[in-house]
């Protein structure tokens, strides 16, 4: 009878373990990279970072109204700051919060822009008749290349400060949410590269207080027209400076 040949031992070969051993990083690099690839790059249009509340549980998401219907998990969307957000800091004395006047800066506008995410804060979903007062949303950390911050204007055009990671993140950095409401502010970013922004919202739901826990939403700031590839590779994440929440500094 013809004997088959004997089943090669894998302990005996050390060479197959060390192919395995330096393939296996690529391998596991490249199904980061299919994931990374998963999320949906949104980077104009109508887009609400959404507050729900249904069965005792909050959803926070991002809800894209134009050009096309969807949503989308916090993790699940890139909200693109595009090069025409690109500005600079007023010399207005009033806007020292966003750095040094003349500086560049990256602004989604409270108004609409074809070129540029009209991004707001859309809690319609929310019944007015089961919360006591306004919700409130509370700025909880920033990770990013450059500072973070919310504002709205007055009359006169002067910033009414709502969030601002500049000068450490604290409980003043919130805003108040009317629920069954839709409100739009300006959103600043002082440099480009890649952000997580988190949020936390809170209110009182038929008598009991109730909040979100931190959810996280991601940015990209796009310095000029192509980098944005770039971006999405992690270029921002090469300089990470990082906000919590902690007391001002002085």
């Amino acid at each position: 009878m013809t004997q088959l040949p004997p089943m090669p031992n894998p302990k005996s070969n050390p060479l197959k373990i060390m192919n395995i051993q330096l393939i296996l990083p690529v391998l596991l690099t490249a199904a980061g990279a299919v994931v990374a690839q998963a999320q949906t790059v949104v980077s104009s249009g109508h887009v609400d970072l959404g507050i729900a509340y249904e069965s005792g549980s909050w959803d926070l998401h991002v809800h894209q109204e134009e050009p096309v219907e969807a949503e989308y998990e916090p993790g699940e969307a890139i909200l693109q700051v595009g090069a025409a957000a690109q500005t600079a800091i007023p010399a207005n004395p009033s806007f020292s919060f966003l750095g040094n006047a003349g500086d560049p800066i990256w602004i989604l506008p409270k108004s609409a822009n074809p070129e540029l995410l009209f991004l707001g804060i859309g809690a319609e979903e929310l019944d007015p008749a089961d919360w006591t007062g306004n919700l409130t949303l509370s700025l909880e950390t920033v990770a990013g290349p450059g500072r973070f911050a919310i504002w709205d204007t007055d009359l006169f055009g002067n910033p009414l400060i709502r969030m601002n990671s500049g000068d450490g993140i604290d409980a003043s950095d919130n805003l108040e949410v009317i629920p069954g409401s839709h409100a739009h502010f300006f959103y600043g970013f002082t440099a480009p590269g890649d952000y997580s922004v988190t949020f936390e919202a809170s209110g009182m739901f038929q008598g009991l207080s109730t909040a979100s826990g931190p959810v996280t939403y991601q940015f990209a700031v796009v310095p000029e027209p192509g980098t944005g590839a770039l971006l999405l590779l992690g270029l921002g994440g090469l300089a990470v400076a990082g906000w919590r929440r902690r007391g001002k500094r002085s």
